[in-house]
């Protein structure tokens, strides 16, 4: 049987719907690697800190994490942007998959209507093929 343009709306609405759980699925990746970031760089600034605030700390120690520390803060900082995009690419992602689902039902809804005609044009073409006969029965019969 022939594919009609509705069979090929379905396919392509479905493949919408796969790529943008596809890249929704990326974006959450995203979003865990810049949690782990955020995660890193705050442990990297209390390390930091807990050796320069060692009572048995020298004054080098101290001055190598006072030129440190806006490197540490930058770090950070960068992770918290990286996070903030992420988690917009996740919304972002988010609607497209909502957007990507609804479509696909509005094209199934299709679909199942022109079948359901379909079907009551097939019944009805087959009662009429019924009444055909019963009608030449009855006339063949008088």
């Amino acid at each position: 049987m022939a594919r009609s343009p509705l069979d090929s709306l379905l396919r392509l609405r479905r493949q919408e719907l796969d790529e943008a759980k596809r890249l929704l699925s990326e974006a959450l990746a995203q979003a865990m690697t810049a949690a782990n970031a955020i995660k890193n760089a705050e442990q990297n600034m209390v390390k930091e800190r807990d050796i320069a605030l060692d009572l048995s700390a020298d004054d080098r120690t101290v001055e190598t994490y006072s030129r440190w520390l806006p490197i540490g803060r930058a770090a950070l900082e960068r992770a918290r942007k990286q996070e903030q995009d992420a988690a917009a690419g996740v919304q972002s992602s988010r609607t497209r998959v909502n957007m990507a689902r609804a479509a696909l039902e509005v094209a199934e809804k299709l679909a199942e209507s022109r079948a359901k005609e379909e079907q009551a044009r097939q019944d009805k073409k087959e009662q009429n093929t019924l009444d055909d006969l019963s009608a030449r029965r009855s006339y063949d019969a008088e």
